[in-house]
């Protein structure tokens, strides 16, 4: 094989390479973006809906479960 058999070789291989794999990346990256696009407002419903249930539960608490609850999360505050 010949120095310009193979530069033609690495060359085409080289082609073939960027031809299939910017198509690839671009379809990789916009299915990426609609599954984070979709399932971003799931999470934060989730999140919200969490801290929103935690916060109705300490209000409907007794005095003392509300004390308990604020010196745990003074303890970890400070631990942190």
């Amino acid at each position: 094989m010949t120095k310009f058999e193979m530069a033609s070789g690495k060359f085409i291989i080289l082609l073939c390479a960027i031809l299939i794999g910017i198509p690839l990346g671009l379809l990789s990256g916009v299915l990426y973006f609609l599954r984070v696009s979709i399932q971003y407002p799931f999470d934060l419903y989730r999140m919200t809906y969490a801290h929103w249930l935690q916060r109705v539960t300490m209000d409907q608490a007794d005095m003392w479960t509300r004390h308990i609850h604020r010196m745990e999360e003074k303890k970890k505050s400070e631990q942190e």
